[in-house]
């Protein structure tokens, strides 16, 4: 089935994911597994392609953005409630901050909690470090006690020409530990990056940063 759909062609993002989402479920209450299998199906039916996503389902990334932004609401373990489009209207607001944002969606969200550290990297460092045959780059890590996206927005949606690419959220009830504990041990190792403003930067990577936090933190799961 094509009916004109603009997303004809295009792989399944949290984006395209939570326009979906809103389209077909809109002032209904359904199993987030539901949404899971149809949202892809019903993409596909209209001549999108499969999600190319290594980690995270981007159902799941999109409701967790929509859950953030008051478009979604949980009501009970697996169970979302969507709200109507005049719901979505009221939010409007937040979503002209920057349309761009909308594209802000973690690459990958591991532990469990209310709150976040976060680590994002701008992709002209990645970029490089691949071009150096190198796995490590510079990577700010910081941490959000409720609404992780929107602080990396205030920070960098002005800062630089392009915007950065979130490569890890951590959820946790134990926010400061954890990003103490993460950072010391990347000082130890020796991986601060002097020459940066603030303590924040570090030459890492998602990957070296998750294991850290599963070599100190797995057993909290």
């Amino acid at each position: 089935m094509n009916d004109g759909y603009q997303y004809t062609g295009r792989t399944l993002t949290p984006k395209i994911a939570r326009e979906l989402i809103q389209e077909l479920f809109s002032g209904q209450s359904i199993p987030k597994q539901e949404m899971i299998e149809v949202v892809p199906r019903h993409h596909s039916e209209r001549g999108g392609l499969p999600s190319a996503a290594r980690s995270n389902n981007p159902v799941t990334l999109a409701l967790w953005n929509m859950k953030r932004e008051g478009l979604a609401e949980e009501i009970g373990k697996g169970n979302f409630r969507i709200h109507s489009s005049t719901h979505e209207n009221e939010n409007a607001d937040f979503e002209s901050i920057d349309s761009k944002s909308n594209d802000l969606e973690p690459e990958k969200i591991i532990g469990l909690g209310k709150q976040s550290v976060y680590l994002y990297y701008y992709p002209a460092y990645q970029r490089l470090a691949e071009l150096q045959a190198e796995e490590v780059w510079a990577c700010k890590i910081g941490k959000s006690r409720s609404d992780p996206i929107g602080r990396i927005v205030s920070q960098t949606r002005t800062a630089l020409p392009e915007f950065p690419k979130i490569g890890l959220l951590i959820k946790t009830d134990a926010l400061n530990l954890m990003e103490t504990t993460i950072q010391n041990i990347l000082r130890l190792q020796g991986k601060q990056k002097q020459d940066a403003p603030g303590t924040e930067w570090f030459i890492t990577s998602p990957r070296e940063v998750e294991q850290i936090y599963v070599n100190n933190f797995g057993n909290l799961q």
